[in-house]
């Protein structure tokens, strides 16, 4: 089954929060400690998201005493193809459409491959069209 992991959940719910904490002023930082106490995150896990999304660019670490992280670029700037990529890897909907992936033992008797890579491609480009910010447009919508 194909769902989305607590870690890109995790980072969508940071970003919100960044994104709702910088409408007074440019970007503004939050700690991981107010982060994870405001959202009901796991402070672990969340840690490492943020550090992951560090590392990608997406947001900045602020040194000091009123340090955390702030966003480094708008939420329209960030798609969720991206994100993904950062906090969960690529997105492959079965084992044989993996990266570097080569072999199948079903390869020459298998009848979902193209239906599959069509079916890959195509969440693919949903995430890689879709902004963090278009989510966060559309919270409570049904």
């Amino acid at each position: 089954m194909f769902r989305v992991n607590k870690r890109l959940e995790y980072g969508v719910i940071a970003l919100f929060y960044l994104a709702s904490e910088s409408r007074d002023a440019a970007f503004k930082v939050a700690s991981v400690r107010k982060i994870s106490k405001d959202c009901r995150i796991p402070i672990t896990l969340l840690s490492k998201v943020m550090q992951l999304l560090k590392n990608a660019g997406i947001v900045s670490a602020v040194h000091g005493n009123q340090g955390g992280y702030t966003l480094s670029r708008p939420l329209s700037e960030i798609n969720m193809l991206k994100l993904s990529q950062v906090l969960v890897g690529p997105i492959q909907v079965a084992e044989c459409l993996a990266p570097g992936k080569t072999t199948c033992p079903a390869q020459p008797s298998c009848t979902i491959i193209t239906p599959m890579t069509m079916l890959n491609q195509k969440i693919v480009a949903l995430f890689e069209n879709t902004s963090v910010e278009t989510l966060l447009n559309r919270r409570g919508v049904a």
